[in-house]
């Protein structure tokens, strides 16, 4: 039985975006690829415990927009984080047997970067 792409995008973006992060990170496969402007995530687990950490000062989230395609799938998004403000965010992802392979994220780096979050 095929997976849906975007089944798959809504369950992660749905469950971080609650502060389910286990149920999020139970959705990034092993072998995640993380393109981001800001910060540097080499494996799953160090995206999870950043998805995390920013995630928890995430107190709004307004879905903007979802499509998808066959095995990728876009969401755009804003959020509300209370050291960097709103942020508007895009997200491209890659999702590969149920699991979400990539992740291209676009964002603003000047709020994140004026609150020391960037590395």
């Amino acid at each position: 039985m095929p997976h849906d792409t975007e089944a798959t995008v809504r369950a992660y973006h749905e469950a971080w975006t609650s502060k389910d992060f286990g149920t999020a990170s139970a959705l990034l496969a092993d072998s995640l690829t993380v393109e981001v402007p800001v910060n540097e995530y080499p494996t799953a687990r160090s995206f999870a415990a950043a998805l995390e950490g920013f995630g928890s000062m995430v107190t709004d989230v307004e879905t903007l927009a979802v499509m998808s395609d066959g095995d990728e799938a876009m969401l755009l998004y804003d959020l509300t984080a209370t050291p960097v403000g709103t942020l508007r965010v895009a997200e491209h992802f890659t999702v590969a047997d149920g699991k979400i392979v990539r992740i291209r994220q676009i964002h603003d780096t000047a709020p994140v970067r004026a609150a020391g979050l960037a590395g």
